[in-house]
């Protein structure tokens, strides 16, 4: 019998004639097929869910035995340098996870506050922390010209008046008159910058540098110290001063009774709307708009450590009467505390403008004439005159001479589209002592229940705050002012 290949299923040999053929093929009995099938896939089901937990349970193996792992580095929360006070106080310290303000409430509309990282890359959220943030993230320190003892005082005094007064706010802006170094800025409301989240915005905004109000007669002595500069005036001219006079629309009106001429010092002193309305007629828009410029209204100060506005001076050639005669008494001109301190200040340094600063190592622009020195003294001394021989005789700092003019103005509201009842800024800018001041202050404060005046409202506050600077720096008293300090 010959042998044949071996048979691929069995294994064993066959002979030609036992080759299955497509005739003599057996069959499969019924449903043995579907059933072999079955058995095949077994094996692979089982295969393919045993190989997930043999890989757990060799894991858990690994673990068990030591096998080493790989924590998440921990994440470092960046370097934040400090802001320190100019004696070195620290007002701000800590990386950004961890910010801290030791000194609480005070300077916080100043300094402002820190957070988490922001879509334009600063974490500084308001103030000195937003502006000079590119700083803070390089872990250089700040150091501002604010004098801690000074500021505490101007908060404390600030805060005291307008709880007295029952007024919504307030503000108080010192500068050092030679240097423009900005010593005290001082808001109410205060607010914690540990907390800031509790408060609304209203209370988070540095008035101080940020509130533009109408300011009333303070701006009186910039227009009389232009007349002067122009020789449209002389210091011993008579000014007609009546008790009303209307200009276009509107008609204006004395508070204070007074002859009906008066000298320009006697002008500032009794605060003459209708005189002053007399006097602005030597100047033609165009020339007492380029005035208040030049003092530095309805302009940016030149400050770039922290934000200011530049107030609102209108188009001239928008002008009607009313508006120029307006704007001669402090309406219808906007600025903010610090600009008008800073606008003081020239007659302070005998006609030239010191441009403010927050930072000590902060460069700012050459100071620059805006007056001769021959008028800014006269114009400092018609506000020493003011004083020292009207109701402010009561707000003398002790021991020192000063020189300063008070200011009453209606509040615009915009939501109503008019000045409402009873709606007012006070306002006292000053500065001491008067002969060779050192010190400018503005104080503000806005909407005082009825019956507070800048006269017995403002200019006690510049008295009580002064008089903690002259303690502090210790300034000897002179004669002079010894004997003509009146104790209210």
């Amino acid at each position: 019998m010959a042998l044949s290949a071996m048979d691929p299923v069995y294994g064993r040999p066959t002979r030609d004639a036992d080759r299955a053929t497509p005739r003599n093929r057996r069959r499969p009995a019924p449903g043995q097929g579907t059933l072999e099938l079955r058995f095949t896939r077994r094996p692979l089901m089982l295969l393919l869910i045993a190989l997930p937990l043999v890989a757990a349970l060799a894991g858990f193996a690994l673990q068990q035995t030591g096998a080493p792992t790989w924590p998440t580095p921990p994440i470092v929360a960046p370097e934040r340098g400090a802001i320190l006070a100019s004696d070195g106080t620290v007002l701000a310290e800590g990386d950004v996870a961890s910010r801290f303000y030791p000194q609480g409430h005070l300077a916080a509309h100043v300094i402002g506050f820190s957070g988490a990282l922001q879509p334009d890359g600063r974490y500084g959220l308001e103030g000195v922390e937003y502006t000079l943030d590119a700083r803070l993230q390089a872990g250089i320190d700040a150091t501002l010209t604010l004098d801690p003892i000074l500021q505490a005082a101007a908060e404390r005094h600030l805060e005291a008046t307008v709880l007295d007064s029952g007024a919504e706010n307030g503000s108080v802006v010192m500068l050092e008159a030679e240097t423009g170094r900005i010593l005290a800025a001082a808001s109410y409301p205060f607010f914690d910058p540990n907390e800031q989240g509790r408060y609304d915005r209203s209370v988070i905004q540095n008035q101080a540098f940020l509130q533009q109000y109408e300011p009333g007669s303070v701006m009186k002595p910039f227009v009389v110290a232009a007349l002067l500069q122009s020789d449209r005036i002389q210091p011993d001219t008579i000014v007609d001063a009546p008790p009303t006079m209307r200009v276009g629309t509107k008609t204006f009106q004395d508070v204070a009774r007074h002859a009906p001429e008066l000298e320009i010092k006697d002008v500032l002193r009794y605060s003459s709307n209708t005189a002053m309305l007399n006097l602005t007629q030597h100047f033609e828009p165009a020339e007492l708009h380029a005035w208040m410029r030049h003092y530095g209204f309805g302009q940016s100060l030149p400050l770039r450590s922290a934000y200011t506005r530049p107030g609102t001076l209108n188009p001239w050639q928008d002008w009607v009467p009313q508006d120029q005669a307006s704007a001669t008494i402090g309406q219808s001109v906007a600025t903010t505390p610090l600009q008008l301190a800073a606008a003081y200040a020239i007659f302070a340094n005998d006609g030239v403008y010191v441009p403010p600063r927050l930072l000590e190592d902060e460069a700012t622009p050459e100071p620059h004439r805006v007056l001769s020195g021959d008028v800014a003294r006269t114009v400092r001394g018609m506000l020493q005159y003011t004083m020292e021989e009207s109701g402010l005789r009561q707000s003398i700092i002790p021991g020192v001479t000063a020189a300063g003019k008070t200011g009453t103005a209606d509040i615009y509201s915009p939501e109503q589209g008019t000045y409402p009842d009873g709606w007012y800024s006070l306002t006292f800018a000053g500065m001491f002592p008067a002969d060779d001041p050192e010190m400018v202050m503005v104080v503000m404060l806005q909407k005082p229940e009825a019956g507070a005046s800048s006269t017995l409202t403002a200019a006690p506050l510049f008295r009580a705050i002064g008089s903690e600077v002259v303690a502090h720096w210790g300034i000897a008293p002179s004669p002079e002012a010894l004997a003509g300090t009146t104790t209210p």
